[in-house]
């Protein structure tokens, strides 16, 4: 007879824990994947982004290009690229591209689920052209005191506003009754603020012997001495300013008085104005005493001259002459030989101890040329000899300056008021500096 077993039955206590084992690991996966997805959904993220400057001020040159942008969705490290879903908009995109005036943007744009992201960029053109000032008849004009400026006018006209010549200030009122020169500014703006500015100077003489025409620059002064055909070479120079201008600086001329200048600056500053020899200086500088000359050079040493003035810069000083054989206390100069002693004598009427006395035998009113009426204190030196006539001087203007002139025409009658009217015309080129 057969045995029959039983069935087994399920301990009911392993079943339950079997069930909440499973059920722990659903709730496992289910939390493991909300919390994956609150991660991914938080490392998520959308850009949009534009590369380089934002701003653009194309206002003086350039054109704009496009300096870059994108776009993506990144999920982790892992990107999607989205630049291709951008739009970009340009605000009066042909004015641009013109270069028109005005203020200009750049828009970019994406849409993605359900989102839209912006950025923008702002591009000024402005108006920065000055408008054109334009004046009518010469920059410079020359009249005699007493005479009336008459204005020969001016006209503006500008890119964007057009006539503009309404708009012109003028500041400065020539004073025709008072010696000097006078200069008149005009100045006009455009609407932007943009300015033009023009000059007039009028330059009023009271002597000018031979015309009224405006000499304003020392190159005009140059041309006005070859158009009326004198033979002259002349130097000048600002002392506080360092200009120099040298016309047929090497040209050699007889200066029979100009020699004398060095007797009194070696005295000086070898002497100090001691030594009993300012009867002789004086003499031969302020009354140009030829004697008194002769006396200091034989006194001081013709070599120790030569020495001192080679050593300022001079070359011919008492080394002979292309005109007169008699050279033993006299001898030929140049402008530049003018310009070296008379800068060197410049620093020594600044001595402290001496300068102003050595300064006074050079002022006087012994045959003075470059006197005009109005003009300035000043100091010179000049002399006659055959047909050579020369004028050294130092004229304390507002701004100190030195001039020269050497000429082969001592003939002519007219000298002196040829060395009045270049004496003024140079005064007022060295009030323009």
């Amino acid at each position: 007879m057969a045995i029959r077993r039983s069935p087994k039955h399920k301990n009911p206590r392993h079943q339950h824990v079997t069930q909440i084992i499973f059920v722990a690991l659903f709730a496992l996966m289910f939390v493991g994947t909300g919390l994956a997805a609150y991660f991914a959904y938080k490392s998520s993220r959308v850009e949009l982004s534009l590369e380089g400057e934002k701003t653009f001020d194309f206002s003086k040159e350039g054109n704009f290009t496009e300096p870059g942008f994108y776009a993506r969705h990144c999920v982790f490290n892992r990107c999607r690229d989205l630049t291709d879903k951008v739009e970009i908009e340009i605000t009066d995109a042909e004015k641009l591209q013109n270069r028109e005036i005005g203020d200009y943007s750049i828009s970019y744009r994406l849409d993605y689920l359900g989102e839209t992201y912006t950025d923008a960029r702002e591009i000024f053109i402005g108006d920065l052209t000055p408008p054109e000032l334009t004046l009518n008849g010469p920059a410079n004009v020359g009249l005699y005191m007493g005479e009336t400026y008459i204005e020969p006018g001016y006209t503006a006209t500008d890119n964007h506003d057009g006539d503009l010549t309404a708009n012109v200030t003028v500041e400065g009122i020539p004073d025709t009754n008072v010696f000097g020169v006078y200069t008149l500014k005009y100045t006009v703006k455009d609407a932007a603020g943009n300015s033009a500015e023009a000059t007039r100077r009028v330059f009023v003489y009271n002597w000018a012997a031979f015309t009224s025409e405006p000499i304003a620059t020392l190159d005009d002064l140059r041309d006005y001495i070859t158009r009326n055909g004198w033979d002259i070479s002349f130097g000048f120079k600002n002392f506080e300013k360092g200009i120099e201008y040298t016309y047929r600086g090497d040209d050699l001329y007889y200066g029979a008085s100009l020699v004398k200048t060095i007797d009194a600056m070696y005295t000086y500053e070898t002497y100090g104005g001691n030594g009993g020899l300012t009867g002789l200086v004086r003499n031969a500088i302020t009354y140009s005493n030829n004697s008194a000359h002769m006396a200091l050079a034989s006194q001081l040493g013709i070599d120790n001259l030569r020495q001192y003035a080679k050593n300022i810069g001079m070359t011919h000083h008492l080394q002979g002459s292309i005109y007169y054989g008699d050279t033993a206390y006299f001898c030929d100069t140049s402008v530049n030989d003018q310009m070296a002693e008379w800068t060197h004598l410049w620093e020594l009427i600044n001595n402290p101890v001496y300068g102003e006395e050595l300064k006074w035998y050079f002022i006087n009113s012994y045959w003075d040329n470059l006197s005009f009426p109005s003009g300035p204190l000043h100091m010179y030196k000049n002399g006659l000899y055959g047909n050579n006539y020369h004028e050294s001087g130092i004229m304390f203007a507002n701004s100190p300056f030195f001039m020269t002139f050497l000429s082969t025409e001592g003939w002519r009658w007219n000298m002196t008021y040829i060395m009045r009217d270049l004496a003024e015309r140079t005064y007022l080129i060295n009030e323009t500096l």
